[in-house]
């Protein structure tokens, strides 16, 4: 597979364009800042954007997919769980970001088990709520992009409006470490890791860690 990941924003947001191999096709991944960045990439590798996703409502994960559609296009995906984060987004976070854009409409709401075809592979939707009500996350072959769901050693804050600490570690524990072992975890923000490696490390997912 043809991946890029773009550290973007003052959030240090990890963006992703992913294309299967052979293919011209390619899949945006949470494309949160720097938007003129990532397609000055996109049409310097000569991809065609298919589909743009956003693995939560954040505006740090959203703020750039209106400057990545309107230049080059692409169905914007995200879960309905987080609609009202997407069209409100939290003037605190915006704040943050001085190039963020209102995200447009979504032109596809996504659900665990949906299935995008991309260059003859599909990505896999697993919703994982918890961080957001309607964060997801997506699988493609050995790798699963996991947004602000689980990191390295961590899990994602559950103490913004719409958060549950107990629903993402049972989202975790049920949905993300059930994949084997060797599937490479791409966060939202920081490095990447392993889901053995957080089935045996990651402290916040042994019982009682989080209440």
């Amino acid at each position: 597979m043809n991946l890029v990941k773009h550290v973007v924003g003052p959030l240090a947001e990890n963006s992703y364009v992913l294309a299967p191999e052979a293919s011209s096709e390619c899949i945006v991944i949470d494309p949160g800042a720097e938007g003129e960045r990532l397609v000055t990439h996109i049409r310097q590798a000569g991809l065609e954007v298919r589909y743009i996703v956003v693995t939560h409502g954040h505006a740090d994960h959203t703020g750039a997919v209106a400057t990545v559609q309107q230049a080059l296009g692409g169905a914007f995906g995200a879960h309905a769980g987080d609609r009202g984060q997407i069209e409100r987004p939290m003037p605190s976070l915006v704040q943050m970001l001085p190039d963020f854009v209102e995200p447009p409409p979504v032109d596809r709401f996504l659900e665990h088990g949906d299935v995008l075809e991309l260059g003859g592979g599909v990505v896999e939707v697993i919703a994982t709520p918890g961080h957001t009500p309607g964060s997801i996350c997506f699988l493609f072959e050995d790798v699963v992009f996991t947004g602000d769901t689980l990191f390295k050693g961590s899990i994602g804050r559950h103490d913004l409006p719409g958060g549950d600490g107990r629903q993402e570690v049972k989202s975790i524990l049920e949905r993300l470490l059930s994949l084997p072992d060797d599937t490479r975890v791409l966060p939202g923000h920081g490095p990447y890791s392993a889901i053995g490696e957080e089935r045996k490390t990651n402290p916040f997912l042994r019982p009682g860690a989080v209440s």
